[in-house]
């Protein structure tokens, strides 16, 4: 092996838009000190044969590969989302379930997932552990799936869960949905609220016998928090893998015998380098890194890095990312305003800047919200045909047409609004160097026009906090709230779907000034209303979308929430992403697809976490 150095919302609405058990948090910030690890390893938290401080290798036996933030920015309260250590998550909690790229879900840790009527059977297999060596059955992940039920049982499609024995649970829906619906319900969650730790809020949902009861345990259950070091000492993890050490450079991790999986694999340690603080790109081209699980190498990669570096296996994945608009402002709010924008701008230039800095991918051909990769069985060609064909280079003609038919003007080669004030947009974005290539490339193109716009940078601790007060005209976000092939990935009616807000909440528009009910063209693909149209709510299809109950009705729903988003640009997706991963082929023997079903999200973790890499010294 390669011998490797060391470098220096609102509390109801994370009860209403909380998933349920294991679902991704988001970024934040948390202040650890914590450093310390088991069993006589150095007081920062790292290894004994690691240097922090740079010079000396770290012992051959270790995989090294690149993730997340750094292990004392963050803590594992899964349900304290402004700082959950979501990335972390995925290398040491088992997984339920997982979604493919053909559409489907199927059990990962589950031994099976079985559908009766309204009723979805979760069996879980026997011989899986926690670190603290007790054992992981039912209760651990039903304990998370009750408490998401019970913060707010009246809204939940949920009726029950029923802990039937150690390895069995039976989740029943209040409505009938449709089989692959209901196991996508469970897909992409971990096993991540141990009974030993969450148990004691159960039981306090469980008494609460109104809304403000609820509300308390729940205030109570958002300011607990599980520092790394609380994870190490208590052993709260479970995967392949556990943490045995940390500092803000790197998180250790060492082999869990006591895993089913620990004989696949002769690796005895991991080191995970938080991907948001150092150089990776750097550390790639020096051959300082073994592999980067959910990332190919670019064609400007390619040329840089060492020959012992490969991409191993390539994925058409599911994830999109896209500019939302904030129609609180009031140039935003006006279509014509939003379509020239969109007209104005040249996706492949984005998508270009995103190339240069390690993106693998390829420009939006479609307005349509979803990946084009399922548009055939969600829409059909035809439908797609259809829409409104927006360009993917720039229509500077259409995008001037568009504004002076609404009254704007150019003075000075700058846009002015009717009354002839000048304004300006805000543009959000997090300061990751893919993402702020790409905005930077559009807010250029958008002053080249004489639409003013000025950037704001937020680091990815920060992000998604700030991201949240929809101060922003324009902001920079993933379009996909789970990763799945399917319509409820893209719309979810949240920041990473299309956020409109609660339909309930009395308002006519959301948090970001999208009206709840809305009037779009009777005919697909018109660009105007003629006659009266046709009123749609596309929160509440985007929230009754999850519980369908045939896949006809998916298709449906889907096909309206696609028009309207079409139609009205709430958002615009611009780049379309691959992924798969890379690795040093040479020192490491890691799965291509050809022995294991790779189609999935992050391949190389998933290949990681299974025991299906080990090294090439025999």
């Amino acid at each position: 092996m390669a011998g490797k150095r060391s470098t220096n919302w609102s509390r109801r609405d994370l009860i209403k838009y909380g998933a349920v058990a294991g679902t991704a948090g988001l970024a934040g910030c948390f202040d650890s000190s914590g450093q310390t690890t088991e069993g006589g390893n150095t007081e920062d938290g790292t290894d004994g044969g690691t240097n922090t401080e740079g010079g000396s290798t770290i012992a051959d036996d270790t995989l090294d590969y690149p993730a997340g933030r750094p292990a004392t920015d963050v803590q594992f309260n899964r349900y304290s989302l402004g700082n959950y250590a979501h990335t972390l998550q995925d290398q040491l909690f088992e997984e339920v379930a997982r979604g493919y790229a053909d559409g489907t879900v199927r059990p990962d840790l589950l031994e099976d997932m079985s559908v009766d009527g309204r009723t979805l059977t979760l069996t879980f297999p026997e011989g899986f552990k926690w670190w603290n060596g007790d054992d992981l059955t039912a209760e651990d992940y039903y304990v998370g799936l009750e408490i998401d039920r019970l913060q707010s049982p009246e809204e939940s499609p949920i009726e029950s869960n029923t802990l039937v024995d150690d390895y069995t649970i039976e989740r029943t829906f209040k409505t009938a949905v449709s089989p692959n619906l209901m196991k996508a319900n469970v897909a992409e969650t971990f096993v991540n609220t141990p009974r030993s730790v969450y148990r004691e809020y159960l039981t306090r949902y469980e008494e609460a016998s109104s809304d403000s009861e609820r509300e308390s345990v729940t205030s109570d259950l958002l300011d607990m928090s599980i520092t790394t070091q609380q994870l190490i000492d208590e052993g709260l993890g479970n995967a392949l893998y556990r943490v045995t050490g940390f500092n803000s450079s790197e998180t250790i991790l060492e082999k869990f015998e006591d895993h089913p999986y620990a004989s696949r694999t002769d690796i005895p340690k991991v080191r995970i380098i938080p991907e948001t603080t150092s150089d990776v790109e750097s550390l790639s081209v020096n051959d300082q890194l073994d592999m980067n699980p959910d990332v190919l190498m670019s064609e400007s990669q390619q040329s840089r890095y060492p020959d012992n570096i490969e991409n191993v296996y390539r994925l058409n994945w599911f994830r999109t990312q896209k500019f939302t608009f904030n129609f609180k402002n009031e140039h935003i709010a006006r279509l014509p305003v939003r379509r020239a924008i969109v007209n104005a701008v040249d996706f492949e230039s984005m998508v270009a800047a995103m190339r240069q800095a390690g993106t693998v991918g390829e420009p939006a051909e479609n307005q349509t919200a979803l990946r084009s990769t399922i548009h055939d069985e969600y829409l059909g060609s035809d439908f797609v045909d259809q829409l409104i064909d927006y360009p993917v280079g720039k229509d500077l003609e259409t995008a001037t047409q568009l504004l002076e038919d609404a009254g704007y003007t150019k003075e000075n080669g700058t846009w002015v609004d009717p009354n002839g004030e000048s304004f300006t947009f805000t543009v959000l974005t997090q300061n990751n160097n893919t993402q702020v290539q790409a905005t930077k490339v559009f807010n250029d193109q958008l002053n080249a026009f004489g639409l003013q716009t000025e950037i704001s940078t937020v680091s990815s601790t920060d992000y998604y906090q700030r991201l949240q007060t929809y101060e922003a005209d324009i902001f920079w976000i993933w379009h996909v709230a789970k990763a799945l092939w399917h319509p409820t990935a893209y719309f979810s009616n949240n920041f990473y779907g299309i956020e409109v807000g609660d339909p309930s909440s009395g308002n006519e528009t959301g948090p970001t000034g999208k009206p709840f009910t809305t009037t779009i063209p009777s005919e697909v693909g018109a660009a105007e209303i003629s006659g009266s149209g046709r009123e749609i709510q596309p929160a509440k299809l985007m929230n009754d979308l999850p519980n369908s109950e045939s896949a006809e009705q998916v298709r449906e729903r889907t096909r309206d929430l696609v028009q309207w988003f079409n139609y009205a640009l709430p958002d615009f997706v611009f780049v379309e992403e691959d992924s798969g991963y890379w690795g040093d082929t040479q020192d490491f023997s890691m799965p291509t697809g050809d022995d294991y079903e790779l189609n999935t999200n992050r391949p190389g973790e998933f290949s990681f976490k299974n025991g299906w890499i080990s090294s090439n010294s025999q």
